[in-house]
Protein backbone atom coordinates (compact mmCIF):
# COMPACT_ATOMS: atom_id res chain seq x y z
CA UNK A 1 0.00 0.00 0.00
CA UNK A 2 2.92 2.26 1.13
CA UNK A 3 4.27 2.07 -2.59
CA UNK A 4 1.49 2.74 -4.57
CA UNK A 5 1.28 5.88 -2.50
CA UNK A 6 4.66 6.39 -3.30
CA UNK A 7 3.85 6.52 -6.50
CA UNK A 8 1.04 8.62 -6.51
CA UNK A 9 3.54 11.39 -4.96
CA UNK A 10 6.05 10.94 -7.01
CA UNK A 11 3.66 11.17 -10.04
CA UNK A 12 1.99 14.60 -8.49
CA UNK A 13 5.74 16.54 -7.96
CA UNK A 14 6.75 15.55 -11.56
CA UNK A 15 3.93 17.04 -12.89
CA UNK A 16 4.43 20.00 -11.08
CA UNK A 17 8.16 20.50 -11.98
CA UNK A 18 6.81 20.30 -15.55
CA UNK A 19 4.09 22.78 -15.02
CA UNK A 20 7.02 25.22 -13.45
CA UNK A 21 9.30 24.44 -16.04
CA UNK A 22 6.90 25.14 -19.04
CA UNK A 23 6.03 28.59 -17.59
CA UNK A 24 9.35 29.73 -17.59
CA UNK A 25 10.20 28.70 -21.35
CA UNK A 26 6.85 30.44 -22.53
CA UNK A 27 7.66 33.69 -20.65
CA UNK A 28 10.58 33.70 -22.48
CA UNK A 29 9.00 32.77 -26.21
CA UNK A 30 6.31 35.40 -25.78
CA UNK A 31 7.26 38.42 -24.04
CA UNK A 32 3.83 40.55 -24.34
CA UNK A 33 3.84 44.35 -24.51
CA UNK A 34 0.84 46.00 -21.66
CA UNK A 35 -1.91 48.47 -23.58
CA UNK A 36 -1.00 52.16 -22.57
CA UNK A 37 -5.06 53.02 -22.48
CA UNK A 38 -7.90 50.63 -22.83
CA UNK A 39 -8.85 49.29 -25.57
CA UNK A 40 -12.20 50.37 -25.23
CA UNK A 41 -12.89 53.68 -23.12
CA UNK A 42 -16.07 53.77 -21.15
CA UNK A 43 -17.30 57.21 -20.45
CA UNK A 44 -18.24 58.53 -17.01
CA UNK A 45 -20.31 61.04 -15.68
CA UNK A 46 -19.07 64.42 -15.50
CA UNK A 47 -17.98 65.53 -11.51
CA UNK A 48 -20.49 68.44 -10.65
CA UNK A 49 -18.73 71.67 -10.26
CA UNK A 50 -19.67 74.80 -8.97
CA UNK A 51 -20.61 75.57 -12.37
CA UNK A 52 -22.94 73.34 -13.46
CA UNK A 53 -24.52 73.17 -10.18
CA UNK A 54 -27.57 75.82 -10.01
CA UNK A 55 -29.04 77.11 -6.73
CA UNK A 56 -32.78 76.95 -7.00
CA UNK A 57 -33.48 80.13 -8.82
CA UNK A 58 -35.40 82.68 -7.05
CA UNK A 59 -37.48 85.62 -8.02
CA UNK A 60 -36.10 87.44 -10.92
CA UNK A 61 -34.04 90.82 -9.69
CA UNK A 62 -37.31 93.26 -9.71
CA UNK A 63 -34.83 96.95 -10.47
CA UNK A 64 -34.66 96.51 -14.32
CA UNK A 65 -38.26 96.65 -14.60
CA UNK A 66 -38.76 99.24 -11.51
CA UNK A 67 -37.35 101.99 -14.47
CA UNK A 68 -40.01 101.13 -16.14
CA UNK A 69 -42.62 100.50 -13.37
CA UNK A 70 -45.80 101.97 -14.26
CA UNK A 71 -47.72 103.76 -10.99
CA UNK A 72 -51.40 103.75 -12.04
CA UNK A 73 -51.20 99.69 -13.40
CA UNK A 74 -49.93 99.34 -9.74
CA UNK A 75 -52.81 101.39 -8.51
CA UNK A 76 -54.97 98.88 -10.45
CA UNK A 77 -53.27 95.81 -9.39
CA UNK A 78 -53.98 96.47 -5.92
CA UNK A 79 -57.81 96.92 -6.31
CA UNK A 80 -57.93 93.66 -5.22
CA UNK A 81 -56.50 94.30 -2.05
CA UNK A 82 -58.45 97.07 -0.54
CA UNK A 83 -60.92 93.99 0.83
CA UNK A 84 -58.21 93.96 3.13
CA UNK A 85 -55.87 96.74 3.54
CA UNK A 86 -56.00 100.61 3.21
CA UNK A 87 -53.85 102.69 1.31
CA UNK A 88 -53.99 106.20 2.39
CA UNK A 89 -51.97 108.24 5.19
CA UNK A 90 -53.71 107.61 8.13
CA UNK A 91 -56.41 105.76 7.38
CA UNK A 92 -56.91 102.46 9.77
CA UNK A 93 -56.16 98.82 9.47
CA UNK A 94 -58.59 96.28 8.18
CA UNK A 95 -58.12 92.69 7.86
CA UNK A 96 -54.40 93.74 7.34
CA UNK A 97 -52.35 96.57 7.59
CA UNK A 98 -52.39 100.61 6.38
CA UNK A 99 -50.03 100.46 3.71
CA UNK A 100 -49.28 103.70 3.55
CA UNK A 101 -45.21 104.63 3.61
CA UNK A 102 -44.84 100.84 3.47
CA UNK A 103 -41.50 100.88 1.15
CA UNK A 104 -38.51 101.14 3.63
CA UNK A 105 -40.31 100.68 6.73
CA UNK A 106 -39.80 97.83 9.05
CA UNK A 107 -41.06 94.79 8.84
CA UNK A 108 -43.96 93.40 11.12
CA UNK A 109 -43.70 96.45 13.51
CA UNK A 110 -45.77 99.47 14.21
CA UNK A 111 -48.48 99.57 11.51
CA UNK A 112 -50.48 101.58 14.58
CA UNK A 113 -50.80 98.65 16.57
CA UNK A 114 -51.76 95.74 13.90
CA UNK A 115 -51.01 92.13 15.25
CA UNK A 116 -48.30 90.66 12.93
CA UNK A 117 -48.28 86.88 13.08
CA UNK A 118 -45.05 85.61 14.81
CA UNK A 119 -43.99 83.94 11.49
CA UNK A 120 -43.50 87.43 9.58
CA UNK A 121 -41.80 88.74 12.58
CA UNK A 122 -39.27 86.07 13.09
CA UNK A 123 -38.88 86.13 9.17
CA UNK A 124 -38.51 90.29 9.26
CA UNK A 125 -36.95 91.14 12.33
CA UNK A 126 -34.19 93.29 11.91
CA UNK A 127 -34.92 94.14 8.00
CA UNK A 128 -36.64 96.38 6.25
CA UNK A 129 -39.65 96.15 3.05
CA UNK A 130 -36.64 97.39 0.56
CA UNK A 131 -37.92 96.45 -2.68
CA UNK A 132 -36.28 92.76 -3.09
CA UNK A 133 -37.93 91.72 0.36
CA UNK A 134 -41.30 93.20 -1.28
CA UNK A 135 -40.69 91.45 -4.43
CA UNK A 136 -39.94 88.55 -2.63
CA UNK A 137 -42.97 88.95 -0.65
CA UNK A 138 -45.49 89.75 -4.00
CA UNK A 139 -44.28 86.77 -5.35
CA UNK A 140 -45.42 84.05 -2.72
CA UNK A 141 -45.94 85.04 1.14
CA UNK A 142 -46.03 81.98 2.26
CA UNK A 143 -42.82 81.41 1.17
CA UNK A 144 -41.33 84.33 2.02
CA UNK A 145 -42.84 83.64 5.70
CA UNK A 146 -44.19 80.46 6.15
CA UNK A 147 -47.19 80.63 8.48
CA UNK A 148 -48.01 83.98 7.69
CA UNK A 149 -51.64 85.62 7.74
CA UNK A 150 -51.60 86.89 4.52
CA UNK A 151 -54.27 84.66 2.77
CA UNK A 152 -52.98 86.12 -0.87
CA UNK A 153 -51.06 83.72 -2.98
CA UNK A 154 -48.61 86.15 -4.79
CA UNK A 155 -48.70 87.29 -8.31
CA UNK A 156 -46.23 85.40 -10.57
CA UNK A 157 -45.80 88.16 -13.33
CA UNK A 158 -43.00 89.88 -12.65
CA UNK A 159 -44.34 93.33 -14.44
CA UNK A 160 -47.07 93.45 -12.60
CA UNK A 161 -44.71 93.51 -8.83
CA UNK A 162 -42.94 95.97 -10.10
CA UNK A 163 -45.57 98.32 -10.53
CA UNK A 164 -47.20 97.73 -7.98
CA UNK A 165 -43.84 98.63 -5.55
CA UNK A 166 -43.54 101.30 -7.81
CA UNK A 167 -47.42 102.51 -6.53
CA UNK A 168 -46.80 101.81 -2.99
CA UNK A 169 -43.23 103.63 -2.94
CA UNK A 170 -45.70 106.75 -4.04
CA UNK A 171 -47.66 106.65 -0.97
CA UNK A 172 -45.11 108.36 1.02
CA UNK A 173 -44.13 111.46 2.32
CA UNK A 174 -40.52 110.69 1.39
CA UNK A 175 -40.42 108.29 -1.30
CA UNK A 176 -37.53 105.86 -1.52
CA UNK A 177 -35.18 106.25 -4.53
CA UNK A 178 -35.87 104.05 -7.57
CA UNK A 179 -34.00 102.99 -10.63
CA UNK A 180 -35.18 105.97 -13.68
CA UNK A 181 -35.34 104.66 -17.19
CA UNK A 182 -32.54 105.56 -19.40
CA UNK A 183 -33.40 107.81 -22.05
CA UNK A 184 -34.52 106.15 -25.46
CA UNK A 185 -32.13 106.00 -27.82
CA UNK A 186 -32.89 106.89 -31.65
CA UNK A 187 -35.34 104.22 -32.87
CA UNK A 188 -34.31 100.77 -34.83
CA UNK A 189 -35.56 100.58 -38.44
CA UNK A 190 -38.54 98.53 -38.41
CA UNK A 191 -37.88 95.32 -40.05
CA UNK A 192 -39.30 94.54 -43.54
CA UNK A 193 -42.09 91.90 -43.97
CA UNK A 194 -40.44 88.18 -44.25
CA UNK A 195 -42.10 88.13 -47.64
CA UNK A 196 -40.54 91.17 -48.58
CA UNK A 197 -43.49 93.03 -49.50
CA UNK A 198 -46.52 94.53 -47.25
CA UNK A 199 -48.62 92.60 -44.08
CA UNK A 200 -51.71 91.79 -45.35
CA UNK A 201 -52.64 89.75 -41.83
CA UNK A 202 -55.71 90.86 -39.96
CA UNK A 203 -55.97 91.08 -36.51
CA UNK A 204 -57.21 87.88 -34.70
CA UNK A 205 -60.58 88.02 -33.61
CA UNK A 206 -60.65 87.11 -29.39
CA UNK A 207 -61.32 83.50 -28.81
CA UNK A 208 -64.93 82.84 -27.57
CA UNK A 209 -65.29 81.51 -23.75
CA UNK A 210 -67.45 78.73 -24.98
CA UNK A 211 -64.41 77.85 -27.24
CA UNK A 212 -61.65 78.26 -24.56
CA UNK A 213 -64.20 76.35 -21.82
CA UNK A 214 -63.48 73.04 -24.13
CA UNK A 215 -59.92 72.67 -23.32
CA UNK A 216 -60.09 74.14 -19.78
CA UNK A 217 -58.41 73.15 -16.59
CA UNK A 218 -60.22 73.37 -13.45
CA UNK A 219 -57.78 72.76 -11.27
CA UNK A 220 -55.77 75.69 -12.65
CA UNK A 221 -59.13 77.62 -11.98
CA UNK A 222 -58.89 76.51 -8.54
CA UNK A 223 -55.30 77.81 -8.45
CA UNK A 224 -56.49 81.34 -9.85
CA UNK A 225 -59.01 81.34 -7.56
CA UNK A 226 -56.70 81.38 -4.68
CA UNK A 227 -56.91 85.08 -3.93
CA UNK A 228 -60.82 85.12 -3.82
CA UNK A 229 -60.51 83.25 -0.80
CA UNK A 230 -59.93 86.23 1.31
CA UNK A 231 -63.67 87.32 0.75
CA UNK A 232 -65.04 83.86 -0.34
CA UNK A 233 -65.70 80.21 0.51
CA UNK A 234 -66.21 77.64 -1.84
CA UNK A 235 -67.08 74.45 -0.07
CA UNK A 236 -70.88 73.32 -0.03
CA UNK A 237 -72.63 75.33 3.12
CA UNK A 238 -69.41 77.49 3.61
CA UNK A 239 -70.66 80.65 5.67
CA UNK A 240 -70.99 83.95 3.51
CA UNK A 241 -67.84 86.47 4.35
CA UNK A 242 -67.12 89.78 2.38
CA UNK A 243 -68.56 88.23 -0.39
CA UNK A 244 -70.95 85.33 -0.96
CA UNK A 245 -70.24 81.64 -0.78
CA UNK A 246 -69.58 80.66 -4.70
CA UNK A 247 -70.97 77.00 -4.33
CA UNK A 248 -73.36 76.10 -7.46
CA UNK A 249 -72.90 79.56 -8.74
CA UNK A 250 -73.09 78.67 -12.43
CA UNK A 251 -76.14 78.64 -13.71
CA UNK A 252 -77.65 80.26 -10.33
CA UNK A 253 -79.87 83.14 -10.68
CA UNK A 254 -77.46 86.78 -10.64
CA UNK A 255 -77.60 88.18 -7.11
CA UNK A 256 -80.35 85.98 -5.46
CA UNK A 257 -80.32 83.92 -2.70
CA UNK A 258 -76.69 82.92 -1.53
CA UNK A 259 -78.24 82.25 1.97
CA UNK A 260 -79.72 86.11 2.41
CA UNK A 261 -76.08 87.51 1.21
CA UNK A 262 -76.61 91.16 0.82
CA UNK A 263 -75.87 92.12 -2.59
CA UNK A 264 -75.42 95.89 -3.86
CA UNK A 265 -78.41 97.72 -5.66
CA UNK A 266 -76.05 97.88 -9.21
CA UNK A 267 -75.43 93.78 -9.02
CA UNK A 268 -79.69 92.84 -8.27
CA UNK A 269 -80.06 95.65 -11.16
CA UNK A 270 -77.74 94.51 -13.73
CA UNK A 271 -78.78 90.71 -12.98
CA UNK A 272 -82.33 90.91 -12.72
CA UNK A 273 -83.94 88.16 -14.27
CA UNK A 274 -80.35 86.88 -15.55
CA UNK A 275 -78.64 83.75 -13.83
CA UNK A 276 -74.91 83.57 -13.80
CA UNK A 277 -74.08 82.17 -17.34
CA UNK A 278 -70.98 81.67 -18.45
CA UNK A 279 -70.96 84.60 -20.75
CA UNK A 280 -72.20 86.57 -17.97
CA UNK A 281 -69.28 85.17 -15.78
CA UNK A 282 -66.94 85.85 -18.73
CA UNK A 283 -67.97 89.40 -18.12
CA UNK A 284 -68.08 89.65 -14.80
CA UNK A 285 -64.71 88.15 -14.46
CA UNK A 286 -63.11 90.22 -17.15
CA UNK A 287 -64.47 93.49 -15.32
CA UNK A 288 -66.88 93.32 -12.39
CA UNK A 289 -67.02 97.12 -12.59
CA UNK A 290 -68.25 97.05 -16.05
CA UNK A 291 -69.99 94.27 -15.62
CA UNK A 292 -72.40 96.45 -12.99
CA UNK A 293 -71.32 99.74 -12.12
CA UNK A 294 -71.04 100.39 -8.25
CA UNK A 295 -71.16 96.91 -7.57
CA UNK A 296 -69.18 96.51 -4.05
CA UNK A 297 -66.42 93.63 -5.59
CA UNK A 298 -63.47 95.31 -5.73
CA UNK A 299 -61.64 92.67 -7.81
CA UNK A 300 -60.09 94.87 -10.67
CA UNK A 301 -60.80 91.97 -13.18
CA UNK A 302 -58.71 89.44 -14.98
CA UNK A 303 -57.44 90.26 -18.63
CA UNK A 304 -56.32 86.56 -19.35
CA UNK A 305 -59.57 84.69 -21.21
CA UNK A 306 -57.79 81.20 -20.34
CA UNK A 307 -57.46 82.12 -17.18
CA UNK A 308 -61.30 83.49 -16.97
CA UNK A 309 -62.21 79.82 -18.73
CA UNK A 310 -60.68 77.78 -16.21
CA UNK A 311 -61.77 79.86 -13.49
CA UNK A 312 -65.26 79.19 -14.85
CA UNK A 313 -64.41 75.46 -15.13
CA UNK A 314 -63.67 75.43 -11.76
CA UNK A 315 -66.87 77.25 -10.21
CA UNK A 316 -68.37 74.62 -12.49
CA UNK A 317 -67.34 71.76 -10.67
CA UNK A 318 -68.52 73.04 -8.00
CA UNK A 319 -72.03 71.71 -7.94
CA UNK A 320 -74.14 68.86 -7.50
CA UNK A 321 -75.08 69.60 -10.83
CA UNK A 322 -72.78 71.13 -12.73
CA UNK A 323 -73.91 73.05 -15.96
CA UNK A 324 -73.30 70.93 -19.27
CA UNK A 325 -70.30 72.99 -20.93
CA UNK A 326 -68.25 72.53 -24.42
CA UNK A 327 -66.04 69.52 -24.62
CA UNK A 328 -62.75 69.27 -26.25
CA UNK A 329 -62.94 68.03 -29.62
CA UNK A 330 -60.83 64.63 -30.26
CA UNK A 331 -57.64 65.57 -32.28
CA UNK A 332 -57.71 63.68 -35.96
CA UNK A 333 -54.73 62.23 -37.27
Amino acid sequence: MSFEMNKIAGAILVAMIVAFVSGIVASNLVNPTPLKKNAYEVAAAPEATATNQQAPAGPQPIEPLLASADVKAGEAHTAVCKTCHTFNKGEPNKIGPNLYDIVGAPIAEDRNGFAFSDALKTKGKGQKWTVDNLNDWLTDPQHFASGTKMTFAGDPKIKERADIIAYLNSLSDHPQPLPTAAPASAKPAAAAPASGGQSNAAPQPPVSVDTLLASANPDSGKTHTAVCQTCHTFNKGGPNKIGPNLYGIVGSPIAEGRNGYAFSDALKAKGKGQTWTVENLDEWLTNPQHFASGTKMTFAGDAKAKERADIIAYLNSLSDHPQPVPKAQPSSK
